[in-house]
């Protein structure tokens, strides 16, 4: 990319869109461009954190693993968005690991340029407040959907999740059953199970990849028992 297009996409993020266009010009110099591909690890759970990341293009997904190997995904993020915020923040290790859904690219901001910016300019730290709340708030779903939910109720609300605005006839983005499995928590036989179940009671039907919301209320209700 070049810097014009770098500093255009660091524009659409909410943590630099209010800075000044010179401050952002000045990240987007800064910035070192990284490619990764379908599959590939942008960092690993517990490792160093010594950097954010900026996803111009492709998507990206954060998961944690226990030890056993089960993984749980928290958060599937499409461009543009940034992620890797919270180790550079406090120098702690990665809470998370980063993987590369598809063929992505990525700004890389060191946390010596973050602290500039978070001294300089106000609004990066209002927006960088803001963006905490909001990854405290999504936690906070997570694990009450996980304590409070049964499966069939995690799996309506997040198949709801993937569809773009959950109105009647709406389609979720494309997704295996495998990374459903550990977007809700489950075994990816048992939630295959429930996705026949939720088709052969009219809620659902499966369109290749996607789901088709055939009774998004239904879904809902499920949800919120």
């Amino acid at each position: 990319m070049n810097l014009q297009h770098r500093a255009d996409v660091l524009a659409r993020i909410e943590l630099f869109k209010e800075v000044g266009g010179g401050a952002r010009r000045l990240v987007a110099e800064r910035a070192a461009e990284r490619l990764v591909e379908r599959g590939q690890l942008v960092f690993v759970q517990d490792e160093p954190g010594d950097r954010m990341y900026v996803l111009a293009e492709g998507v990206v997904k954060l998961y944690v693993s226990s030890s056993n190997g089960a993984i749980v995904e928290l958060v599937r993020h499409r461009a543009p968005a940034v992620f890797g915020e919270l180790a550079v923040l406090d120098g702690g290790p990665r809470s998370a690991s980063a993987e590369a859904v598809e063929r992505s690219v990525l700004l890389v901001i060191t946390r010596t340029e973050l602290l500039r910016l978070l001294r300089s300019e106000e609004q990066v730290a209002e927006a960088l407040l803001r963006l905490l709340g909001a990854i405290v708030r999504r936690t906070t779903r997570q694990m009450t959907d996980l304590v409070f939910l049964n499966l069939p109720g995690r799996v309506a609300r997040q198949l709801l999740l993937l569809a773009e605005d959950g109105g009647s006839g709406a389609t979720t983005r494309q997704v295996t059953q495998g990374e459903l499995a550990t977007m809700v928590g489950g075994a990816r036989q048992t939630v295959n199970q429930v996705l026949r179940s939720l088709e052969a009671r009219g809620y659902i039907r499966a369109d290749g990849r996607a789901f088709r919301l055939v009774d998004p209320e239904q879904l809902r209700r499920l949800a919120s028992q």
